[in-house]
């Protein structure tokens, strides 16, 4: 029921243009049908069916400023293989108010996703942006956190995020963000951060960006990131990264006792547009896990559209060290055909784990999306895996989606 009130709150939406000044209104709508195999039942090879419907509405200037805007996505499941419930979710719904004082002044009510250094997630609450105070802005949000199961929410009333932010946007395209946040689970404090996140661009081929975020109940920095994006060339772009985290949990969960590694990454890549139709990127990374647990990464990418509408898309991956050997690759093409799209995919994987399994697994893939108006479009796509699960696991899904 409570699923059906939210859709049916959606759909209400689409006649706010009538009671409202000037409003316009966006609805996207996917209608799908998905066919899978579950590889936790106890029959691996029973196939399951689910039948789901996606919607989202946006309704824009519900004033005569354009200020005022409510935004909505959510989506109802079923499964019609079993007697399993109708099943929902509410990503986010909520009204967003611009410049509601001089322009200083941001407000979003509702569901909503908010986003700091020190914390993130989708709230039912308030978000405010105190904005344009100089280079300065101050960002406070607060509401019940809302968390979700594999089709559904789960969680209690008793789950909050709150949390606020200094933020700074001066030359050089700096931008400098201090935040604190806090999470609650069943009203019980569950973790307490802080965070810092800034990025600039000294000069114009180069950019440094970073993150840094502290968890005051663990006493430890669980994530660190370090970053330079150099373009020395128009069409070549070269970066490399530093990144660390200490893994740290909620306070109320039982994996807080438990003894954990530091994971350390260091990582170049690089990007060149050779022409308008080719594209190569090469990356390494070198991992530590803590001790003398290390593993070397590379990866090759190319991407290359050799002929009118026909775009092909391979990445290679090779990675040696703790804990095994793997190489793999990744092909994946598209051809257009007056209003359809043809598309394709193989991935195959190589593995040599050293305390378990060796072997290897293959995923192939087909699809189809055909535009019937520019409203209307509808999309098949075919899977096939095989690995050490299954000799042969079939999914895949078929949609109509409407977007008006």
């Amino acid at each position: 029921m409570r699923v059906m009130k939210f859709l049916a709150i959606l759909m209400a939406l689409t006649c706010v243009p009538l009671l409202s000044h000037a409003a316009e209104v966006k609805l996207t709508s996917s209608t799908q049908y998905l066919w899978y195999q579950d590889i936790l039942a106890a029959d691996k090879e029973k196939t399951l069916q689910d039948a789901a419907q996606y919607l989202r509405v946006n309704v824009a200037k519900l004033d005569k400023e354009g200020k005022i805007n409510v935004y909505a996505y959510g989506r109802a499941t079923k499964q019609v293989s079993t007697s399993e419930d109708l099943q929902g979710r509410m990503y986010y719904f909520y009204v967003d108010y611009r410049d509601a004082l001089n322009e200083h002044l941001d407000l979003r009510a509702g569901r909503t996703y908010v986003n700091a250094a020190a914390a993130s997630g989708t709230i039912d609450g308030l978000y405010v942006d105190l904005k344009n105070l100089g280079p300065m802005g101050v960002t406070v949000f607060g509401g019940r956190n809302v968390i979700f199961g594999d089709k559904s929410e789960t969680g209690t009333s008793g789950d909050a995020l709150t949390g606020m932010s200094v933020y700074l946007d001066t030359i050089k395209n700096t931008h400098v963000e201090v935040s604190y946040g806090r999470k609650y689970s069943d009203t019980d404090l569950a973790r307490e951060n802080l965070g810092l996140d800034f990025s600039t661009t000294p000069i114009g081929m180069v950019n440094f960006y970073g993150r840094l975020k502290y968890d005051t109940v663990a006493e430890s920095y669980n994530e660190m990131l370090l970053g330079a994006k150099v373009t020395p060339l128009k069409d070549l772009t070269l970066r490399g990264e530093y990144y660390q985290s200490y893994p740290t949990f909620d306070n109320t969960s039982i994996y807080s006792i438990f003894a954990v590694e530091q994971y350390k990454e260091k990582s170049i890549s690089a990007e060149y547009q050779l022409t308008n139709n080719y594209r190569v990127s090469v990356k390494y990374a070198r991992e530590e896990f803590g001790g003398d647990a290390t593993a070397d990464s590379y990866e090759v990418g190319f991407l290359a559209r050799p002929i009118k509408d026909l775009t092909i898309n391979a990445t290679y991956e090779k990675r040696n060290g703790y804990a095994g050997q793997l190489s793999g690759i990744r092909l994946y093409g598209e051809y257009k055909i007056s209003k359809a799209a043809l598309m394709a995919g193989i991935d195959y994987d190589d593995f040599r784990r050293e305390v378990s399994r060796e072997g290897n697994a293959k995923k192939y893939w087909a699809g189809v999306n055909y535009e019937f108006s520019k409203i209307i479009t509808a999309v098949v796509r075919i899977e096939d895996n095989v690995n050490f699960n299954y000799d042969n696991s079939y999914q895949g899904y078929a949609a109509i989606n409407i977007n008006y």
